[in-house]
């Protein structure tokens, strides 16, 4: 009966063994996983740490860059608005401001205004004014007018100019 109950023993050892092998690897590969899982997870969590730090400065630039546009084309409208004053100043002394500019050469600057316009609207046509076939007044262009045009034509273009430095410069800065 002994032999019976060393052999029992041995079997409840050895089974004993058995499950404590199979617990710790079962538990140990549930542990790698965890690890594995967590690893991931913090590997993510640094990518997007990288992404929103990118993004603020990003954000930052892109806000500077359009603070010294919006800035330097603030000057330019102060300037032209002084300079057509002086304009006007020089012009009401001229014999010759009242004379209109030829209607063939008035015409064209008009379409060409209307072309610019219909360009620069929204496609959905919905919601723009339609662009007329006959001119905005009945009165005629004249010198005087052309002048004090011009300046702030060319403000509007260095303006644009400015922000299309502006959008290169924040796209220089993503590359």
């Amino acid at each position: 009966m002994k032999l019976q109950y060393q052999v029992l023993i041995a079997l409840f050892i050895v089974s004993l063994a058995g499950g404590l092998i199979w617990s710790a690897n079962y538990y140990h590969g549930q542990y790698l996983d965890a690890k594995s899982r967590a690893d991931t997870a913090e590997q993510e969590v640094n990518g997007q740490r990288e992404v929103i730090v990118t993004q603020a400065f990003n954000f930052s630039r892109f806000n500077q860059i359009a603070e010294y546009t919006s800035r330097h084309n603030s000057l330019i409208d102060a300037s032209t608005e002084e300079t057509v004053i002086q304009y006007r100043e020089i012009l009401r002394r001229e014999k010759t401001c009242d004379l209109p500019v030829p209607a063939d050469v008035a015409g064209g600057l008009l379409d060409y205004t209307h072309r610019l316009r219909a360009s620069a609207m929204h496609p959905d046509t919905g919601d723009t004014n339609a662009v007329g076939d006959s001119a905005a007044s009945a009165g005629r262009l004249t010198y005087c007018q052309a002048v004090l045009w011009i300046k702030p034509l060319l403000a509007a273009i260095e303006k644009a100019n400015n922000q299309l430095v502006g959008i290169r410069k924040i796209e220089q800065s993503r590359k």
